[in-house]
């Protein structure tokens, strides 16, 4: 990456005033009065000297006053705030935001949708409001479809902060109220899930026998990644592979590739094919429901393909940077999003070490804005093999030390399987994308080749159900740790960046910058946490203990909202492995205790009185867990030498919890 390219300086400005906005949270008048005393001072030196480093200052500035404005409160409160977990519930109407998610797996089955609200009922009547929540419809008889209006009786629960988008849910039980109000109007939007529902029809013909493949065929193509298997996406997750299901550059790229290759035969100059691609792949992430991963790819291939009409020679680099600004520019709020943080990060290291491998390799680099595949195997075919499997490596590499950090800055994982896994999944992922594309395409005008497409897909994805699965296996897969430093990412970042875009003297420096972050990060993951943990809001919801080695015993409620809470609890805290596991309420949910049995690696589970608990006890003892259960309906429990007392407030009377050693109770 080199900074003579301004598009580059200003994307790098715009980012920094971005994050420092969002880390001091100043008046967008200030801003905006630094940034014209900024301006007006570089349009005085512009008569003497160049005044760039001005300019670019300017644009982090106003980046950051076009934040602190979206940031600004609203004047007024919403009336859902005095709504917040009423036994009685409330009444809301509104209009559905996006396309309803069945899930069919659970007990009750239920749909997800987000759902903008235009009225509150309360005590002295209705109110406007235009708060976004997110709806769970339990039971529900009605279909709901994607711009209706309705009226939903349920409970309101605030979140802390605003989660993609959404202030808080709204659970819509099987006892209450779901009218609804209007249909919903011809739109943009409406339009685009009707394609992508035709769409995911066509990519489940003839695999109505493969449920679990159907399911990953449309979250690889068309973004249904909510009817996942929880098992299967945590597999993914934890493997370090879960970036295949962002419709995003892969997706986009393989599309492109199969219209370029329609417009070489059509003999179409390349300087026009933007005229073509670009509308072309609008309509394909249109049909996907223009997610914002789609979108971020969309926007960096159409600024890519649109250069030569403007006369300009694309550039990879130029071209990212732009649509981050645009992208940006639109909704500042994204800065803070993991997705796009991590897709513009991990593009932009690929292209950095490709452009790096393209100086160190004879031949690798030609003249002109393409480079035809001949050029990479001369006049030795099993050369041009070799090159492409290091095409790939190279490509593996460059997205493992991209992401690696940022990944465990956001969800406190560090995979190691990632880096040679993806080797293979790549590649998979690849066909089974081109496949799924090719179904598409040909679907819409010839039924029987979608299904022959299909098929072979079947081929794939069965291949790499079984990579992903195999590979969450092997011992020290993944690890859970704690987030890095911003001084460690900082010192990662820039030393790669000064290795792959330095000169050679830098190299040393660069090095040395990300040797210091690795032995920084190493310092921070390895020093365990001590003492007594209290997650959740109180000692009630869960309370992890410390022992000599370390151990780790966590006594938890089990229920399915403070095991998810618990997981990322212990995920940020670097815990990886349990002594013991102590389920405290005998309403527990199997789901949620199978869970955490299951990612952490738990050496002893104790169970209180249930009507799970025998088949439980059944599955941990069959995984070579030792299970220790009481007749009592809750918790304290004392069994041989392990006792464990757990009083309402551990925080302030420590001596609450007690684990006497030695800590190994007799075999049962």
């Amino acid at each position: 990456m080199q900074i003579r390219r301004p598009l580059v300086g200003m994307a790098l400005a715009v980012a920094t005033g971005l994050y420092l906005q969002n880390a001091l949270t100043l008046s967008p008048l200030l801003l905006l009065s630094i940034a014209a005393g900024i301006l007006a001072w570089a349009c005085l030196r512009l008569t003497r000297h160049r005044s760039g480093a001005l300019i670019y200052v300017c644009c982090g500035v106003l980046a950051a006053a076009h934040l602190a404005a979206s940031q600004s409160p609203s004047l007024v409160k919403s009336a859902l705030f005095t709504a917040d977990n009423l036994p009685q519930g409330c009444e809301i109407a509104g209009t559905v935001m996006d396309e309803p998610v069945q899930h069919t797996g659970a007990k009750t089955p239920y749909i997800v949708f987000r759902f903008k609200t235009e009225a509150v009922c309360s005590e002295d009547g209705w109110h406007s409001d235009t708060t976004v929540l997110r709806i769970y419809m339990y039971q529900a008889k009605t279909p709901v479809a994607y711009g209706e209006r309705w009226r939903l009786h349920g409970r309101y629960t605030g979140y802390e902060a605003p989660r993609n988008g959404a202030a808080g849910t709204f659970r819509v039980g099987s006892d209450n109220t779901a009218v609804r109000l209007g249909s919903a109007r011809p739109s943009l939007p409406g339009r685009c899930y009707q394609i992508r529902r035709q769409a995911a029809g066509l990519l489940q013909h003839g695999l109505e026998k493969f449920p679990e493949h159907v399911q990953l065929l449309k979250a690889l193509l068309l973004g249904y990644r909510q009817a996942m298997p929880l098992s299967l996406y945590r597999t993914f997750a934890c493997t370090g592979t879960l970036h295949i299901f962002a419709i995003s550059g892969l997706h986009v790229g393989v599309m492109a590739a199969i219209l370029i290759a329609i417009l070489k035969m059509t003999g179409l100059s390349r300087p026009r094919w933007g005229l073509v691609l670009i509308p072309a792949l609008f309509l394909y992430v249109f049909s996907t429901g223009m997610k914002p991963s789609a979108l971020r790819a969309f926007t960096m291939a159409s600024i890519y393909f649109a250069a030569p009409l403007a006369g300009r020679r694309p550039d990879p680099v130029s071209s990212i940077a732009l649509a981050a600004i645009l992208l940006l520019a639109v909704n500042p709020l994204q800065i803070t999003n993991p997705g796009f943080v991590l897709s513009f990060t991990v593009v932009s290291g690929i292209v950095l070490v490709h452009g790096f491998a393209s100086r160190q390799l004879h031949g690798f680099r030609r003249p002109g804005w393409t480079v035809p595949l001949a050029s990479l195997a001369g006049r030795h075919p099993l050369m041009g093999l070799l090159r492409c499997a290091g095409l790939l490596a190279v490509t593996s590499l460059a997205a493992w030390l991209f992401s690696a950090p940022l990944t465990a800055r956001y969800f406190n994982t560090f995979s190691l399987v990632a880096l040679a896994g993806n080797m293979v999944i790549i590649p998979l992922t690849f066909l089974i994308v081109l496949t799924g594309c090719l179904t598409l395409l040909s679907g819409a005008v010839f039924l029987p080749a979608a299904v022959v497409f299909n098929h072979a897909n079947h081929l794939f994805i069965t291949g790499l159900l079984f990579t992903v699965r195999h590979a969450a296996g092997w011992p020290g897969a993944y690890r859970f740790i704690r987030s890095p430093s911003a001084v460690v990412l900082l010192l990662w970042y820039s030393g790669w960046v000064l290795f792959f875009a330095g000169s050679r003297r830098m190299r040393t420096l660069a090095l040395s910058a990300v040797l210091a972050s690795g032995l920084l990060w190493g310092v921070q993951t390895l020093s365990p946490p001590s003492g007594t943990i209290v997650f959740g809001s109180s000692s009630e919801d869960a309370i992890c203990l410390r022992l000599p080695g370390p151990r780790y015993v966590l006594a938890e409620r089990g229920s399915s909202f403070s095991a998810a809470r618990t997981r990322a609890d212990l995920q940020r805290a670097g815990i990886n492995r349990l002594h013991a596991l102590v389920i405290t309420d005998r309403r527990a949910d199997a789901a949620a205790v199978r869970m955490l049995t299951e990612m952490f690696e738990v050496d002893r589970l104790w169970l209180s009185q249930a009507d799970f608990r025998d088949d439980l006890a059944a599955e941990a003892v069959a995984r070579g867990i030792p299970v220790y259960m009481s007749d009592q309906p809750n918790w304290p429990v004392e069994a041989g030498r392990l006792e464990i007392r757990l009083r309402e407030n551990v925080t302030e009377h420590p001596q609450a919890i007690r684990w006497q050693s030695p800590v190994d109770p007799p075999a049962s």
